[in-house]
């Protein structure tokens, strides 16, 4: 669908009316503001959303419960902590995993500047570091000063491991400037250096001193907002969006009275490829310091364009007519491709039926989706995952687009999967 008036505003109304032309532009993007600054996760979506769908949804609420499901950086847990909601969110990306632990995870004052002063001092007083990544080609991405300096303060970080909130919240800190500090350009998700546009990296070491303080106090603020209010944000652990609703009973957690979230993409960005250069001084954490473990964990992605010829030697369908459609136009041209697209499809049915299992009857599911072309095909994605969510049981209620103007939300697809250009919110209810 083609959208050719911008319509601006500072936040999104409450019942949106667009014209089928229309789409909303935010005036103050505000990705930035607080913790949603912590690192530059790939995808991340703009607070407006969750803010817009806790206003319709869960203002009445008082210590709700909110749950995304695809929390990514932890947009949604934020937002849901800063309106007084207890929001819960789980992601198998483990970096997603700690952003998202941090960003909503108040630090005692007096711990976190002593902590601060010590880091300080070592990085401070340091020449040389123990750490070093087991990576042959690690001279291309970084200078040798780099790999100095970030040996130190991989040392540095690694001496407060006792105490877990603040060895996160350290690391975060760490990810932040890695990127920064590389050969690797900055302008992209992707991980490359680039030899038409070399770049200069910035001197890692006072790099890491300067966000340190930045971020502290940015989660000391939250800490203080979140206390105010009362809200609560919290990180479930590596659940796999399609088979998570026995482990949401079984910790006994309360029917949920909100979702927001926003799903992968199809043929997904490739989530551990364009954050190489940090998995390089951190992987060794998550078991994913090889090329191997990380291919393989990179299957666990829905979404994900890593598939192995034998799963689409025979002929796959999903059994709704318009995405089937879809699914033999593209397999056409391109059999992986429209196995890729059919995967995607019955994975998101799955997890409607897991929502529908702790969704409280009535609930919204609101999620932002961003349409795709796959093999020079257009995937309204939007349109056809409503196919999907019908199937168990939701309706759709809302549906709106906006135009996304942050650079480091687009996917650089090259002509594979095209440029995301506008985000959909689909507002979807439990029918039952």
């Amino acid at each position: 669908m083609e959208l050719t008036n911008l319509v601006a505003v500072d936040e999104f109304p409450s019942l949106p009316d667009q014209a089928p032309s229309e789409v909303y532009v935010i005036r103050n993007i505000g990705l930035r503001d607080g913790t949603h600054k912590f690192h530059r996760y790939p995808g991340k979506f703009i607070p407006h959303v969750p803010r817009w769908a806790l206003k319709k949804h869960a203002a009445h609420l008082s210590g709700g419960v909110v749950i995304d499901p695809f929390c990514g950086s932890g947009t949604v847990l934020v937002e849901s902590a800063l309106a007084g909601q207890m929001g819960f969110g789980f992601d198998v990306d483990p970096i997603a995993r700690l952003v998202s632990k941090v960003k909503t995870t108040p630090l005692d004052e007096r711990r976190l500047l002593s902590y601060q002063e010590q880091v300080t001092e070592y990085v401070s007083s340091t020449a040389s570091g123990t750490f070093q990544p087991k990576i042959p080609t690690l001279p291309h991405w970084f200078s040798q000063q780099a790999i100095r300096d970030l040996s130190i303060l991989r040392d540095a970080i690694d001496l407060f491991r006792s105490d877990a909130d603040i060895y996160d919240f350290l690391l975060v800190v760490f990810l932040a400037i890695i990127r920064r500090s590389s050969n690797a350009d900055n302008q992209t998700q992707k991980t490359y250096v680039s030899h038409t546009h070399p770049k200069t990296p910035e001197a890692a070491k006072p790099l890491f001193l300067t966000t340190l303080q930045d971020y502290v106090d940015r989660i000391l603020e939250f800490g203080q907002l979140v206390r105010l209010m009362g809200g609560k944000g919290e990180v479930l652990g590596p659940w796999d969006a399609r088979a998570f609703a026995e482990l949401w009973q079984s910790r006994e957690l309360p029917f949920a009275d909100l979702a927001i979230t926003s799903p992968p993409y199809v043929m997904t960005v490739d989530y551990v490829y364009n954050q190489m250069a940090e998995y390089f001084w951190i992987g060794d954490l998550f078991g994913l310091s090889t090329q191997d473990e990380q291919n393989e964990h990179k299957q666990m992605y829905i979404g994900t364009q890593k598939v192995s010829r034998t799963t689409y030697a025979s002929e796959f369908r999903l059994g709704i007519s318009s995405i089937d459609e879809t699914i033999a136009f593209v397999s056409d041209k391109d059999t992986k491709n429209g196995y890729i697209i059919y995967k995607y499809f019955s994975d998101m049915k799955i997890h409607f039926s897991e929502m529908a299992r702790i969704l409280r009857p009535g609930a919204h599911y609101v999620m932002v989706i961003g349409d795709s072309i796959i093999s020079g095909f257009p995937i309204e994605t939007h349109t056809l995952i409503e196919q999907c969510a019908t199937e168990v049981g939701f309706v759709q209620e809302h549906s709106f687009a906006y135009e996304i103007r942050n650079r480091h939300m687009r996917f650089p697809r090259a002509g594979r999967g095209g440029l995301v250009k506008y985000d959909w919110i689909v507002d979807f209810r439990l029918d039952r």
